[in-house]
């Protein structure tokens, strides 16, 4: 039987409609945050309950005109836009006036509002779509309360993450409305608890110091350009190289005070650090573009997310431009000294050596700190501790201790870094951390050994919310690769069990590479944690070694199926073949 067309009833298309624009509970906050700006309050509370169904946004904005109020809910009902010639020049937030008709058709909502006009406020409740008014005695503004959201579309219920996931989505959502409003005082408290603070002074650097930390703002540079002729002006705050991220989430971007998702911005920031960070680390930036209203459209996306430019290589080239220029006036305090690794080594992440009883593990850092190896299959050769030794002499084999016979001759240490051996006819630099990196991550996936051991002592590592949320969701993948974490609050964890090969030490570094691990595909994320248990767990750059334990570790090393490289790709030997170096010498004839 043929099907007829037919129209959906009003409810029905409003909740069909409601999924454009309402996903989430951070859509719901997001909404109505954006109204409350529109309405120009300089002051919002937001309030979270009953695991983010529960929402409640208070303002001291201009309130909603008494005659207007059944409108508000009403869909494409809006104060905004008037004319098709409004949708070239939008300036405020929210425009459609889709938002409360969304709302009222997946949630039980009550709307309190006066403006200074009105002697006496107006309470409407809305419920499945059917809205009631009655005069009540209020401030001027506007107090919106969201109830039971999704209570009449379980589907839609039953996908929600955990509350946990749910709020650190709206934490993520108000630390974006407040950088990109600073002139509003934002509060946001969940069950109780204040999460986010702002003081709406209108200064961008106190609001990063607010919602981050005031030690924040001593990593930072500030960024001003201007160009009049095509009426751009950028200005923000980006990080210096050293100070560095595993993911782009800290790339902040901000198109005429509103937040916009915009590749276009967040690739011209981290292009102008090439060559000043390591690949895969991203700075802290805070980039604000103004950009005349006629040039962009933001009419793209019904949650607002995305925007179009009529001439991105423009924005790109001018905001890389603003960015590399605060980049080049930084003071020349990094100067590298005679010892120093540079700013390509990952300088946040200095590790100490692990004194494990069992395995080690190794990592692609090359940050140096003296202190000892420990090899499993060794224990009993090696000294607990190595005295640090400037450099290592060239010494004939004969004046060493016997050894087993190996296919290489051991010629010595440079830098503490690399080990030199001569083999095949050849000069071999191998780097020590990279090669037992490689060994340790092959013993890993051949053996399976992932056993863990509890930690006595363990540090409190503060971390945003959402990275918290994603730890949460990946327990399970964390302990079948031997680590527990547990989690204290929205901000704070610490490790209970680590792998056995690990040592306690530089806990904070470790969960940085763990969090770098859970952000890649679900494919890839256990292998990844296995790369950097082995990372962690190996011998260190600047380490200075006996002669003994490099030649153990050279050996081992051969053991290994691909010993060029480390599992990111790194080389692990450079190789100069005898004839090319007599060549160096005139030697060749």
């Amino acid at each position: 039987m043929t099907k007829r067309i037919k129209l959906l009833d009003k409810n029905l298309s409003n909740k069909i409609a409601a999924g454009e624009v309402i996903e989430r509970p951070s859509s719901v906050v997001k909404e109505l945050v954006e109204n409350s700006i529109d309405a120009g309050a300089k002051k919002i509370e937001i309030k979270i309950s009953n695991d983010c169904r529960d929402i409640r946004v208070a303002d001291n904005g201009s309130g909603i005109v008494k005659e207007d109020i059944t409108l508000a809910f009403l869909r494409h009902a809006t104060s905004k836009i008037s004319t098709e010639k409004d949708l070239f020049e939008i300036s405020t937030l929210g425009f459609r006036g889709e938002a409360l008709a969304s709302i009222i058709s997946i949630a039980k909502l009550t709307c309190i509002t006066k403006t200074a006009d009105d002697e006496t406020g107006t309470k409407v409740e809305c419920a499945d779509s059917d809205v009631k008014t009655s005069p009540i005695g209020c401030a001027t503004g506007t107090i919106m309360e969201v109830k039971d959201l999704f209570y009449n579309t379980p589907a839609r219920l039953k996908f929600l993450k955990t509350s946990r996931t749910e709020y650190s989505l709206i934490l993520e959502l108000m630390q974006n409305l407040a950088l990109a409003n600073p002139s509003v005082s934002f509060t946001l408290e969940n069950n109780g608890h204040t999460s986010l603070k702002t003081t709406g002074s209108g200064d961008i650097s106190t609001t990063l110091s607010e919602i981050y930390s005031p030690d924040l703002m001593s990593e930072l540079n500030k960024i001003e350009k201007t160009d009049e002729l095509s009426g751009l002006n950028v200005i923000g705050y980006t990080s210096s190289p050293e100070f560095v991220r595993s993911n782009k989430r800290a790339v902040y971007t901000f198109l005429n005070n509103r937040t916009v998702k915009c590749p276009i911005m967040q690739k011209a920031i981290t292009t102008a650090y090439e060559e000043m960070i390591p690949r895969g680390k991203y700075p802290f930036s805070a980039v604000y573009l103004s950009i005349p209203l006629d040039q962009v459209d933001i009419n793209v996306h019904p949650a607002k997310r995305e925007v179009r430019y009529i001439n991105p290589n423009q924005i790109f080239n001018f905001v890389y431009s603003a960015v590399k220029e605060a980049l080049t006036e930084l003071p020349k305090v990094q100067q590298q000294e005679e010892n120093d690794t540079g700013i390509f080594e990952e300088p946040q992440q200095k590790e100490t050596f692990f004194s494990s009883p069992k395995v080690y593990t190794p990592k692609t850092d090359t940050s140096f700190q003296p202190s000892f190896i420990n090899f499993s299959k060794m224990k009993e050769t090696l000294p607990a501790y190595v005295e640090p030794a400037a450099r290592i002499e060239v010494q004939p084999a004969d004046t060493k201790e016997e050894e087993p016979q190996t296919p290489f001759r051991l010629i010595g240490q440079y830098a503490n870094t690399y080990i030199l051996i001569e083999m095949d006819n050849s000069l071999q630099i191998i780097d020590q951390h990279i090669a037992h990196e490689r060994y340790l991550y092959e013993k890993l996936l051949e053996t399976k050994d992932y056993s863990s051991q509890i930690l006595l002592l363990s540090d409190i590592i503060e971390l945003e919310p959402q990275d918290v949320s994603l730890i949460e969701q990946n327990q399970e993948l964390l302990e079948q690769y031997g680590y527990q974490i547990h989690i204290i609050s929205d901000k704070e964890v610490m490790f209970k069990k680590i792998p056995q090969m690990l040592s306690n030490k530089d806990q904070k570094s470790l969960l940085q590479d763990i969090l770098k691990a859970l952000h890649s595909s679900f494919e890839k994320a256990g292998n990844e944690i296995l790369i950097s248990t082995a990372c962690h767990s190996a011998i260190k750059a600047n380490e200075p070694l006996t002669h003994k334990q490099m030649s153990d570790l050279i050996s081992l090393w051969l053991t290994t199926k691909h010993p060029k490289t480390c599992p990111h790709g790194r080389p692990i030997v450079h190789v100069i073949p005898h004839k090319q170096l007599a060549g160096y010498f005139l030697r060749n004839n």
